[in-house]
């Protein structure tokens, strides 16, 4: 039986417990339904093991690529900046390599931006936000029609 079908079950209970007064057929319902969800429940723990384990692992191995991603990332730049050093040394915009040709580009996109002091005011920006715990801290004793405190989430804990 699937699970959704196990809270069916349980509605049909709740019909038979306003209806039925005979005791055994009651305590009868009641067994079999307690036993198939928490038959149900044991095999839904179990794959949520298993998820989490594997989920865990995904985690190490995600750290772990992460880290060598990043090595040979900054070993293809230290390779590109030598190339670049030498082919400026040499005066080269263009080198034969084997079965490649290395070439120095421009980067595209806008030119960078340095700023070298002061910048006036008028050309600054402000960015507003709620502070949200001074929010919280004015909710705690006042209503307002423009803030209120939510309901908190709820999630399942298996021990």
């Amino acid at each position: 039986m699937k699970l959704f079908e196990i809270v069916g079950e349980y509605q049909l209970l709740y019909d038979i417990l306003t209806d039925e007064t005979d005791p055994e057929v009651i305590a009868g319902t009641l067994e079999s339904l307690n036993h198939e969800l928490e038959e149900k429940a044991a095999g839904y723990t179990a794959v949520r093991a298993q998820i989490d384990m594997e989920a865990k692992k995904a985690a190490e191995l995600e750290k772990k690529y992460g880290e060598i991603k990043k090595a040979r990332e900054n070993a293809k730049k230290a390779l590109d900046e030598r190339l670049l050093m030498a082919m400026d040394a040499l005066g080269k915009k263009e080198l034969p390599a084997g079965d490649f040709t290395i070439r120095i580009k421009k980067n595209g996109g806008q030119a960078p931006l340095v700023i070298d002091g002061e910048v006036p005011e008028n050309m600054t920006k402000v960015i507003v936000e709620p502070d949200k715990s001074k929010i919280r801290e004015y909710l705690a004793n006042h209503e307002t029609e423009w803030a209120h405190i939510g309901e908190r989430g709820r999630h399942i804990e298996i021990k």
